[in-house]
């Protein structure tokens, strides 16, 4: 994924002491039905004035409810972030005390586990919302609050954290991974592997001899951060690509 050195990319809330897309792509079969979401709560799947729903993570076939389209394009999104290892919806309720004093709990819409071993609440709120209501201000109050136990930080995700482009990357990252293992992997594999520079998605697709496989192959390789696009745009045949690395002179 193309990452932006931008503030309004996500504000994340430390808030605690201590917290640092040729052959035919088939079905796997049988089906095998996904476990159910995890979440604290129930949401009703029926509205009259909000999109709801669920995704299902390709890895653990594991349902994620969403209340919202917001609350769905954050959830994918965070299911393409680096380090990621589990995405809970909906995680238990946590006591605090709000900023006049009453009592009270608060669910967070997600809770992120990452591969160093930090949890992040996560809140996604309407932009018009979260300033209104001044939500950040309240994430800043309640993050100390937390229990290590919960979290390490709490995160506000509105809108504008992400471009549309990442968005739709990450709803193809998503299609992509549901396919079965195929050739064009290993064959994609290799070609990138021989990267020099920036190449567009399309030369790679046409070495390979495989067609709409091995875009999505290449796709994937884009989700595992073993290649990045080098601008922020949606993924496609013109896309450039280079290899991902983790500083100048090292290939992740």
């Amino acid at each position: 994924m193309f990452d932006p050195q931008n503030p309004e990319f996500a504000r994340v809330i430390s808030g605690i002491a201590g917290a640092s897309d040729q052959p035919p792509i088939l079905l796997a079969s049988p089906h095998t039905p996904p476990y159910p979401s995890t979440a604290s709560r129930k949401i009703s799947l029926r509205s009259k004035g909000s999109s709801r729903g669920e995704l299902v993570i390709p890895d653990e076939l594991r349902r994620i409810l969403f209340e919202s389209s917001l609350e769905k394009g954050g959830g994918l999104w965070m299911l393409t972030y680096p380090g990621l290892v589990r995405l809970d919806d909906q995680p238990p309720a946590v006591p605090i005390v709000h900023p006049d004093g009453r009592p009270g709990w608060h669910t967070f819409d997600f809770r992120a586990h990452f591969d160093d071993g930090r949890r992040i609440g996560i809140s996604v709120k309407d932009e018009a919302h979260a300033i209104k209501n001044d939500v950040a201000g309240f994430l800043q109050h309640i993050a100390p609050q937390i229990p290590k136990s919960f979290a390490d930080g709490v995160m506000l995700y509105t809108e504008r954290s992400i471009s549309p482009a990442m968005l739709s990357n990450a709803r193809l990252i998503q299609a992509v991974r549901r396919d079965p293992p195929h050739p064009a992997d290993a064959v994609v594999g290799a070609i990138v592997a021989t990267i020099q520079g920036q190449v567009r998605i399309g030369a790679i697709v046409a070495d390979s001899g495989h067609g709409a496989a091995a875009f999505r192959a290449v796709v994937r390789l884009i989700a595992k951060r073993v290649i990045r696009l080098t601008a922020d745009e949606r993924i496609g045949y013109a896309t450039r690509v280079t290899l991902a690395r983790r500083n100048d002179g090292e290939v992740a």
